[in-house]
């Protein structure tokens, strides 16, 4: 897709010395976003290329809990977002989505959300962006929030609303919604919630089920539709490591079936699960046993914030944290694809960690999810920190209280927007800063950031276009065999 009102074509053609001036080839200018799917545990799309999904949270359309402050939960989000993701190369977005938005009554299916769900897919595709629709909580919902003037036990400290469930869905049995030292999957009220959703009580999980079902419905022949992250970051609730993988397993057995029958008829989408959020505080967990996955486009999800957010900050680090995932996806045959990663210190120092994760990217020929596109000013992470009125990061800045934009943090930016291989034909077996190669025929796309006009060298690869975009270079092309693109 083109980004609209800011392509200026530049027709060229790739040959082993270099590049020279040549008709514009036969395939149309622009991104393609066939339907993705997954071969020997490799994301690909339906046309045997791999894809490289890279890119960023939007958690503009999550429903957050306000917490008796007055200030916008959410940033507004419109196709001048994907335009500026564009900009950067991304051809993902893992977009935010709540369950108390989508059923905010028992059995119903918000159709006013709903729209707001399609008008963002299609304003990413419209950029040649791809959508995860993510089934975001955190802390269990917005109910689970400590009321004002509520005292807490010794120890503990009153907790905030977030986001995920609807109220109706929330079974605290009269648990505290009190934490232990203001970490919010410590409340109480928030094990039991989640281990009142595995056990099912008042049918809860079946709810859930069930609007995935009819999320999935709505979606079943859209190819721009990446695929469905099931649960982000689930509480273990109740249970030792081991029985909450379990009963996590059994949960993504049941939501996988149900979503597989709702799509019955048409192409079946990426099943993308998480292990607990456990594994995003200290970057390892018991994940679920591999019987309950056979489904064959599953992805296994973990959020890799090794030297970021774990809590022993230097163990994992950034590439034992790669391979720990990639030992735990090898279980179930699954490509690893990280839903949420990401730094939120300073970016003259951060930077440089951002850029060793980019090349455990490239390493491992994979792709992730930035956290986060924007943060509003009343987002309840603000409010736990009491940051609701300073700026708020990290990718795009916001002015608080008032919300006005103060642009991309160019320290994060650049290495985001690094040159990447989209979608290539075949078996990607390389890439690198300076290029990639593989093996295979078929079509080429490739991003390169800058004004300046990439030398590239290739070999095997005719019939090239390089399109000059906002913040960068679009790259296409057709490939035969053992092919490989350098930039030099």
């Amino acid at each position: 897709m083109l980004i609209r009102g800011r392509v200026i074509a530049v027709a060229a053609a790739l040959v082993c010395a270099g590049i020279g001036a040549q008709p514009a080839a036969a395939e149309p200018v622009g991104w393609t976003l066939p339907q993705l799917t997954v071969s020997h545990g490799t994301i690909t799309d339906v046309t045997g290329r791999t894809v490289l999904l890279r890119g960023a949270n939007v958690n503009q359309l999550n429903d957050y809990a306000q917490n008796d402050q007055p200030l916008p939960t959410t940033a507004p989000l419109d196709h001048t977002d994907f335009e500026q993701m564009a900009a950067l190369g991304f051809n993902v977005v893992r977009l935010n989505l709540a369950w108390s938005a989508l059923e905010p009554t028992p059995g119903a299916f918000d159709q006013a959300y709903l729209a707001r769900i399609r008008t963002a897919v299609q304003d990413a595709k419209a950029n040649g962006i791809y959508t995860v629709l993510d089934m975001h909580q955190d802390a269990w919902g917005k109910a689970v929030g400590t009321s004002k003037g509520q005292g807490c036990p010794i120890f503990m400290k009153p907790g905030i609303g977030w986001d995920g469930a609807p109220a109706w869905a929330t079974l605290t049995d009269g648990w505290t919604t009190c934490n232990f030292g203001g970490i919010r999957e410590t409340a109480p009220a928030v094990a039991r919630s989640f281990q009142n959703f595995y056990d099912d009580a008042q049918g809860i999980q079946g709810h859930l089920v069930n609007t995935w079902a009819k999320l999935a419905a709505e979606f079943k022949d859209e190819p721009a539709i990446a695929g469905y992250d099931l649960l982000n970051e689930p509480n273990p609730g109740l249970r030792d490591p081991f029985s909450a993988a379990d009963q996590l397993g059994r949960y993504y057995q049941r939501v996988i079936a149900a979503i597989r029958q709702a799509e019955h008829g048409s192409l079946p989408h990426l099943a993308i699960f998480e292990p607990s959020a456990i594994w995003s505080a200290i970057g390892i967990d018991a994940t679920p046993p591999a019987h309950y996955i056979t489904d064959p486009l599953a992805v296994f999800s973990p959020h890799l914030y090794s030297e970021s957010i774990n809590i022993v900050n230097t163990f994992p680090n950034i590439e034992q944290g790669f391979k720990i995932g990639l030992d735990a996806a090898a279980k179930y045959n699954a490509p690893l694809w990280s839903g949420e990663w990401g730094w939120f210190g300073d970016p003259g120092s951060d930077a440089a960690k951002v850029d060793r994760f980019v090349d455990q990217l490239n390493a491992h020929r994979m792709g992730g999810a930035w956290w986060s596109w924007k943060q509003a000013c009343g987002d309840p992470h603000a409010v736990r920190d009491g940051n609701t009125a300073k700026p708020q990061g990290n990718l795009n800045r916001i002015s608080c209280p008032s919300g006005v934009s103060l642009g991309q943090d160019a320290g994060f930016a650049r290495p985001l927007a690094r040159a990447f291989p989209r979608a290539v034909p075949g078996t990607l077996d390389t890439v690198t800063a300076t290029g990639f190669s593989g093996t295979g025929s078929g079509r080429v796309e490739a991003w390169y950031p800058g004004t300046v006009r990439p030398n590239l060298q290739s070999t095997n690869i005719s019939d090239v276009t390089l399109t000059q975009v906002a913040g960068g270079w679009q790259l296409t092309g057709a490939a035969v065999g053992s092919y490989s693109v350098k930039q030099s």
